[in-house]
């Protein structure tokens, strides 16, 4: 039922080329609960950062979508609730697209440094090379340490997808 409910919104996507719709991608779907009360979670973003209308442009066509297919709807049930929005502050990054639109923004990085033991790296994003998935790769410029006498890092380092565990976006005050 999933992989039927993701191919309904991957082909609203792909519908929604030139329309309010349009640059935006699929990061997560869910289906929860029982057929009496479903809740379908669809988690979208942009590269230039999803806006609340094309959220829920998308949404009413993702429900007519289901609500046209007989078949996917009698699986769903008739009573769900469908929600879709974007991955908010503080929710790590899922997919390497992801990391196109957080380009100049703090990441707060957990990854797997060359002895092979996790490490932590907090820094602003430079750098985004997606090309192949086992060469993508991310440039983090470190956040400056405050202390007096000391030369600040100016180099980035570079860490490959493969990497890291988890990349979180964080608020800059």
């Amino acid at each position: 039922m999933q992989e039927r409910i993701s191919n309904c919104v991957l082909q609203v996507i792909a519908e929604s080329e030139g329309t309010r719709g349009e640059g935006v991608y699929l990061i997560d779907l869910k289906v929860k609960g029982k057929a009496s009360g479903r809740k379908i979670e669809i988690l979208m973003d942009a590269d230039i950062g999803i806006r609340i209308h094309q959220c829920a442009y998308l949404s009413r066509r993702i429900r007519e979508k289901i609500e046209g297919d007989d078949e996917l709807l009698e699986l769903i049930g008739e009573n769900f609730d469908l929600m879709v929005s974007s991955p908010g502050l503080g929710e790590p990054i899922i997919i390497p697209r992801q990391y196109i639109r957080h380009l100049g923004k703090l990441l707060q990085i957990s990854y797997i440094n060359s002895p092979g033991e996790q490490a932590e790296l907090r820094g602003h994003l430079l750098e985004v090379s997606l090309s192949e998935e086992s060469e993508a790769r991310i440039v983090i410029m470190p956040e400056k340490e405050k202390r007096k006498g000391q030369q600040p890092k100016t180099e980035g380092v570079t860490l490959y997808l493969n990497q890291v565990i988890r990349a979180v976006p964080e608020a800059e005050l």
